[in-house]
């Protein structure tokens, strides 16, 4: 008879369930990713609108220097967004982690009851393989029942 882990389904369903953890775990770290760049962008193009601002003050352009001022302003704003959307997604990856390590703590705990049984299960074996063997040794052969040593 096969060894038959009474509690396989749970095993399966927590390596599942970590697994599907594991794969929104990467999602979020993939969005969180996207609004960093978003935010180096921005960083980036506050500060070449800093630097066109001072050569436009330079060369005396004040027509342009008006139209500086909301465009450097929607870029703080919108980096400022970036910044609590990548704050609200750091805070859901923590959650995310947290639940990951539930889910693996739940699966290692089913292997190593499957691991426990899986060990009394071969020790049973073992000791029925053997107390047949000892039978076996044990019963007296044709051999000893006509010499009488039966």
């Amino acid at each position: 008879m096969a060894f038959s882990f009474r509690f396989n389904q749970m095993l399966n369903l927590a390596s599942h369930e970590e697994a599907e953890v594991k794969r929104r775990l990467a999602i979020k770290d993939g969005q969180i990713a996207d609004i960093e760049a978003k935010i180096a962008r921005n960083v980036e193009e506050y500060s070449g609108g800093l630097e066109e601002k001072a050569h436009d003050l330079l060369a005396g352009r004040m027509e342009r220097i008006r139209l500086y001022y909301p465009f450097l302003l929607r870029l703080q704003k919108a980096r400022e967004y970036h910044l609590e959307e990548k704050e609200r997604l750091v805070a859901q990856r923590e959650k995310i982690i947290a639940e990951l390590a539930e889910k693996r703590r739940v699966r290692k705990t089913y292997e190593k009851i499957r691991e426990r049984d899986e060990n009394a299960y071969r020790k049973e074996q073992l000791r029925l393989d053997q107390k047949r063997l000892d039978s076996f040794t044990n019963r007296p052969t044709t051999h000893d029942r006509e010499n009488g040593n039966a």
